[in-house]
């Protein structure tokens, strides 16, 4: 632990970090120091290193793209004198007979950041202006992304109502229905229970299910239950015998010849007995189950297509046993027991068993539909 401390340590040094070009991490840690009034002449030389260092790649940077000319190069641009104002802020927190060691001037660079600002606002807004005059998904999804750009700068003319139009015109719409295949019946409120879940919320895909009129979809998930199997109510019985050694009193211990042992008195040593008592179970176990079978299926609307197919199923079981014991009841073990207190029962009907396949044959149907969002999401 010490040898990976010192590592992490060394590292982490000012002098490696500078090394690394991470002069920014090198300013933080040892302005840091400095603001106790605790430092030396090498630090003193790092700290001017790796600050003069630092503006300056990041003033060639700056220059060298608003000499390209290029509308999209703002953001970078600011972002580029953001940091060059934070670290300058940074540096003002240390002494001042600090800051006159390492060369330290205050930059006048707020009128530069408004200009870069107001250079990327109108970049990104008008491109995303731009990209929403296509009426393509995709140059509207490019545009959302933008217009979330533009607004980390705050807001900008009608920005808000931009978003939500490059939200709708980037969106998929998707219907989501269900159909009946199995031609037997269901429970009233199968279908209502069963389509009752919520979706993660996602950029880009609207899902609705009721068909909304004049409303057009670019895919119909068909959740269709193909069919009902129903297993033969089963009852089967079987008898066996539960044993258990009880203690029945004592006996005189016996030595390995026979002899009864004394203790040191002469008294005979006592043992406890046990002797085996046993109960005869008759047990009955009736048992049923109900499997639901269907599938997720995607038809793209355009194309009318079926792209993707996926099975779902679920099975329910009902098994209740139950027993008559005749006998010792100390023989029996706890799981015996219990069943010595169950009594027949009915046999759940197939639409009851279907009303408990709701729940399990819901999730199914939803993690299908998270899975393949990917799907539903394509811009083309």
């Amino acid at each position: 632990m010490l040898l990976a401390a010192l590592l992490a340590s060394s590292c982490s040094s000012p002098a490696r970090l500078i090394k690394n070009q991470r002069y920014d991490q090198a300013i933080e840690k040892l302005s840091r120091k400095m603001r106790n009034g605790k430092t030396n002449d090498k630090e003193i030389a790092w700290l001017k290193q790796a600050y003069h260092t630092a503006n300056q790649l990041d003033h060639d940077r700056i220059m060298l793209l608003k000499k390209s000319g290029q509308p999209d190069v703002w953001s970078e641009v600011y972002t580029l004198y953001e940091g060059m104002y934070r670290r300058q802020q940074l540096i003002r927190t240390i002494p001042v007979s600090f800051q006159q060691r390492i060369d330290f001037k205050v930059l006048p660079l707020e009128e530069e950041m408004r200009a870069a600002k107001n250079g990327a606002q109108e970049y990104l807004y008008a491109s995303a202006v731009k990209l929403l005059s296509t009426k393509n998904r995709s140059d509207a999804r490019k545009a959302y992304d933008q217009l979330i750009q533009l607004s980390k700068y705050g807001s900008y003319r009608d920005m808000d109502q931009l978003m939500r139009k490059a939200l709708l015109q980037g969106t998929n719409q998707v219907l989501i229905l269900f159909s009946n295949d199995s031609r037997l019946p269901l429970p009233d409120d199968f279908e209502t229970r069963l389509m009752s879940f919520n979706l993660d919320e996602a950029d880009f895909v609207q899902y609705d299910f009721h068909e909304l009129d004049g409303k057009e979809y670019d895919y119909t998930i068909y959740v269709r239950l193909k069919e009902i199997i129903s297993s033969p109510e089963k009852i089967e019985t079987r008898s066996f015998t539960e044993k258990s050694k009880i203690e029945s009193g004592t006996k005189p211990l016996r030595d390995e010849q026979g002899h009864i042992v004394l203790d040191s008195l002469g008294k005979v040593i006592e043992i406890p007995d046990y002797k085996t008592i046993e109960a005869l179970v008759h047990e009955t176990v009736m048992g049923k189950s109900l499997t639901v079978n269907g599938q997720v299926e995607y038809v793209n609307m355009w194309t009318n297509r079926r792209e993707l197919v996926t099975p779902i199923t679920t099975t329910m079981h009902f098994r209740h046993a139950y027993a008559v014991v005749h006998g010792d009841l100390r023989a029996i073990t706890e799981e015996t027991r219990i069943m010595m207190g169950n009594r027949a029962v009915p046999f759940p009907p197939d639409w009851m068993m279907l009303r408990d396949a709701v729940e399990p044959l819901k999730e199914a149907v939803r993690s299908t539909i998270r899975k393949e969002r990917s799907l539903v999401r394509k811009a083309d």
